[in-house]
């Protein structure tokens, strides 16, 4: 059975956005628009379990900070999200994340430890912070976040944008439109600050895919003690 992606492209994807990862500002990230095969795409997201579905949805309702819902419980995923998960934490897409971002020897988290599959109904919304850091069950730093919306047919008015903010968490310096199969691959830092701040209004679910990776060791200049989310407005000014 193929991968969900395909090798030869995400190849030259990395061979021709590394150098733009990783000049990026306010922080190493890219956008990459149609980032699966459509009907792929298109499946992921017909299959994406609702709020009703029974698969151990956790709930987020600190307002201001995070109102959502997400499940790392991949043992309760539809089959073809689950494929999804397994393909994206394959040898393949790990080496294409190497390539892309220049990190290496990145190891995925099988237990989705803050990821899996997230989903915002209307009115949710994330603060701006910057993620946890360290995973005490791998005993590895948090490197690379990996995010996949799956909402068909987002317009504007719906809002939720990621916003990739200043390393002092004091202005927004990009706005990503969560477009239907658009890739948002980012390093993170103690002082990556992200979010989508603006409440959702869609009359569809926001639904996304959230993968993170790690290593082992990190650069010096990176290295702070242990510490999770970190809000802005709560933890930093």
């Amino acid at each position: 059975m193929p991968y969900i992606f395909d090798q030869e492209h995400l190849q030259r994807l990395a061979i021709e956005l590394a150098p733009f990862y990783r000049e990026a500002e306010p922080y190493p990230h890219v956008v990459i628009d149609g980032f699966l095969e459509a009907g792929v795409a298109r499946e992921l997201a017909d299959r994406f379990p609702q709020p009703q579905d029974d698969i151990g949805w956790l709930h987020y309702g600190a307002e201001n900070f995070e109102v959502k819902m997400s499940c790392p419980s991949e043992e309760r995923f539809p089959e073809v999200l689950r494929r999804a998960v397994h393909d994206m934490h394959s040898g393949p897409f790990v080496r294409f994340l190497e390539q892309l971002t220049g990190i290496d020897h990145l190891i995925p988290d099988p237990h989705l430890v803050g990821g899996g599959l997230h989903l915002t109904r209307s009115g949710g919304h994330l603060g701006v912070h910057s993620d946890f850091n360290w995973h005490e069950g791998l005993q590895a730093h948090r490197r690379i976040n990996v995010l996949l919306y799956l909402t068909p047919d987002w317009m504007p008015a719906w809002k939720g944008e990621l916003e990739l903010w200043d390393r002092g968490a004091r202005s927004c310096q990009k706005t990503v439109a969560p477009l239907f199969n658009r890739a948002v691959v980012f390093s993170t830092t103690s002082d990556s600050f992200h979010g989508h701040p603006s409440h959702w209004e869609g009359t569809a679910n926001r639904q996304s895919i959230a993968l993170y990776y790690y290593t082992t060791s990190r650069p010096d200049h990176e290295i702070e003690s242990p510490h999770n989310t970190r809000y802005k407005g709560y933890h930093v000014p």
